[in-house]
């Protein structure tokens, strides 16, 4: 076995003789917030798709904070990522954040960005076209995070921070 010293992307630019610019999704980029806060109804059915945040397809994700009401009915969520209701509305991965995530209960917001099991942490570093949309390049066209119900719900209210980078 050897020692290793592994630099990352940030890093590896830095060093580089010349330096190599690292793009600002990566390192010192401004990082952006958006907010949302939708009401569920007791009349909601199971895989029902809250539309909470909007992202353009360029932004690398650094947080997902989710909250919520006890929403007694509905007991599983999943927090993913859709087309834009211009775009078709379809979903690109319902479950790609997180998967199963319990709103039975009130919770303060709870951090949920690559909570889900099939998501690599080396995605980290990737822009939403390249990571939760899978794509080979750059749409330019942004998309929903949403929150889906897997069963039954309740009336309630669910909250939504993400912060991104362009």
């Amino acid at each position: 076995m050897a020692v290793a010293n592994t630099k990352s992307t940030l890093i590896t630019n830095a060093d580089a003789t010349p330096p190599v610019t690292t793009s600002s999704y990566i390192g010192a980029g401004v990082v952006r917030e958006s907010v949302g806060t939708v009401e569920t109804l007791a009349a909601d059915d199971a895989s029902s798709v809250y539309r909470l945040v909007r992202v353009p397809s360029n932004a690398r994700i650094t947080s997902i904070l989710l909250a919520s009401d006890a929403i007694t009915g509905a007991s599983q969520a999943d927090v993913g990522i859709y087309k834009t209701a211009a775009d078709g509305g379809a979903v690109v991965d319902a479950d790609y954040f997180a998967n199963n995530v319990d709103i039975s209960s009130a919770t303060a917001f709870t951090e949920v960005l690559l909570q889900a099991t099939a998501t690599d942490i080396v995605q980290v570093e990737k822009r939403v076209w390249e990571g939760a949309a899978a794509l080979a390049a750059d749409t330019f066209k942004e998309y929903d995070i949403c929150v889906t119900v897997n069963d039954v719900t309740a009336a309630g209210t669910i909250s939504m921070k993400v912060k991104w980078v362009i």
